[in-house]
């Protein structure tokens, strides 16, 4: 069990602060190099890998050693990074850093405290009090930076530099105000100053400061949170638990609902029983109903018993209740997701519809968790909850679903109209393109309901093409994509392929 040393941590950091502010000082640089108008480059996963590294080298100084669990989230931070060069699907980027973000608190969590004990309530509880803490030490980094260059009043070279510091953020304020108003009162100074703004771009300037400042501001208030050390010790102080009765009571009444809902999905959806479906319902429209309604169900019922697991006195009864509840949430998963596989039979794929398949797949695995928690409660609901999304997610993000979706779709859609190939031309990314480029507009049919000429289509079809070349022309280290570049080198063969495509373009307005 890690134990707090005679010094508080935050004292220890504050007295050592040359070693901990410069840390946070080249971690900001760096993170102002890999991130600055880049979320998806190269540069990503080496962000995440010096983030990891910066970490160990916070928590060596303070002589925290890396705990031998801590290492699948390390392995899961650095695998979303790479998935993140990989795509270009900005859904993916926003949750490969959310992903990695949430890795990120849980595994610094894990290297400070004993967290072996927490149940899930405990662990939530504790990532929201980290996430307070840190805005509450915003400014420490400054507080402690004061103290440090103020505590030697004798030293003439340190305070010179802070006078000459303070004289620029004052000559800054000032001339933010009257330097507008010189330009506005003088033609030719606004001239001639001019010509000397033209080739300083202010904007890009003011953004990397920034990065920088955010950088070295987040990092050093992070790990100033974590060493204030402000989370109970100990094993976990126990709840109120109420009557066991006002759980088995209301359980019992929604579960005999779920039974009898539960007992019609294998009859008339499993089975497929059609006899005594509404007038004018057909099997088809009475399997892909009611699809979202059954999903949310599911996630009400994951809540209703992750709460009766933690505000009810253990009983044995409602154990049972439960594992009831749990088994109906089972089936509902089942009708749910075999309403999507009917669905994506008949209409195909979309990113969407992915999504949804890989989350019953989740919440099954979880709800399999809850079960064996309900029985043995120092199962580590939290820590499997958060391998299940993290495994899962990972494989999610490495599958790259738009390019699953327009690949599926292309092989299993005969006849193909101008209608549906716009889908994959403006609803996916980048990712889609080398399957994009199989198609033969050639024999793209026009469905009766739109008047989509085939020279508009393939005026749209070679702008798409056009755009892609053109907007990753020149990429550089820096903002490397592999999907990116992959659709490039795809984009400028069909281009070469193509070029009589370029004649349509008086369609485009048609």
């Amino acid at each position: 069990m890690k134990t707090i040393t005679e010094k508080p941590l935050i004292m220890k950091m504050r007295e050592n602060y040359r070693y901990f502010g410069g840390l946070s000082l080249l971690y900001g640089l760096i993170f102002a190099f890999c991130l600055y108008k880049n979320t998806a480059g190269i540069t990503f996963p080496l962000c995440v890998a010096v983030t990891i590294t910066f970490a160990l080298l916070f928590m060596k100084k303070i002589n925290y050693k890396i705990q031998k669990h801590s290492v699948p989230y390390i392995v899961g931070m650095a695998l979303l990074g790479i998935s993140t060069a990989l795509t270009d699907s900005w859904f993916l980027h926003f949750f490969n850093m959310a992903g990695i973000i949430l890795l990120f608190f849980v595994f610094m969590i894990h290297q400070f405290y004993n967290d072996y004990n927490w149940n899930f309530p405990a662990y939530l509880k504790r990532i929201f009090l980290l996430l307070w803490t840190v805005v509450e030490c915003l400014p420490y980094p400054y507080w402690h930076g004061t103290k440090e260059f103020s505590r030697d009043k004798d030293d003439k070279n340190r305070n010179t530099l802070l006078a000459i510091v303070i004289g620029i953020l004052i000559a800054l304020g000032i001339l933010s105000i009257t330097l507008p108003l010189l330009l506005k009162s003088d033609l030719m100074f606004a001239k001639i100053f001019g010509e000397i703004l033209q080739y300083i771009n202010f904007s890009t300037i003011f953004g990397i400061a920034f990065m920088i400042v955010m950088g070295f501001t987040l990092s050093y208030a992070f790990f100033s949170a974590l060493c204030k050390y402000n989370f109970p010790e100990g094993r976990e102080r126990k709840l109120k638990y109420y009557n066991p009765i006002i759980g088995i009571t209301f359980t019992s009444i929604v579960t005999s609902i779920y039974l009898i809902y539960c007992l019609i999905q294998i009859m008339y959806l499993f089975i497929g029983i059609s006899a005594g479906l509404p007038d004018n319902v057909t099997y088809a429209e009475y399997a892909r109903g009611g699809f979202w309604e059954l999903l949310f169900v599911s996630f009400i019922n994951f809540i209703m018993v992750l709460l009766c697991m933690y505000i009810f006195s253990e009983n044995i009864v409602l154990k049972i209740v439960l594992t009831i509840v749990s088994g109906c949430t089972f089936i509902m998963i089942a009708s749910a997701a075999y309403r999507i596989l009917l669905y994506v039979k008949v209409y195909h794929l979309t990113f969407l519809r992915i999504l949804v398949i890989w989350f019953l797949i989740v919440l099954t695995l979880i709800m399999s968790g809850v079960i064996v928690s309900i029985y043995k409660k120092r199962f580590p609901l939290f820590q499997y909850i958060v391998a299940v999304v993290g495994i899962l997610y990972i494989v999610l993000s490495f599958l790259r679903p738009d390019a699953v979706v327009a690949k599926y779709n292309i092989a299993h859609t005969e006849n193909m109209t101008r209608e549906q190939f716009h889908y994959y031309l403006y609803q996916l990314s980048d990712d889609a393109a080398p399957e994009i480029a199989k198609v033969d507009v050639e024999n793209l049919r026009c469905a009766d309901k739109y008047d989509y000429s085939k020279e508009r289509t393939k005026w749209n079809v070679y702008n798409y093409f056009h755009n892609i070349s053109e907007e990753n022309e020149g990429l550089y280290f820096r903002k490397a994509n592999y999907s990116r570049i992959r659709a490039k080198l795809v984009a400028d063969k069909w281009l070469e392929e193509h070029k009589e495509y370029a004649q349509y373009e008086d369609y485009w307005n048609y």
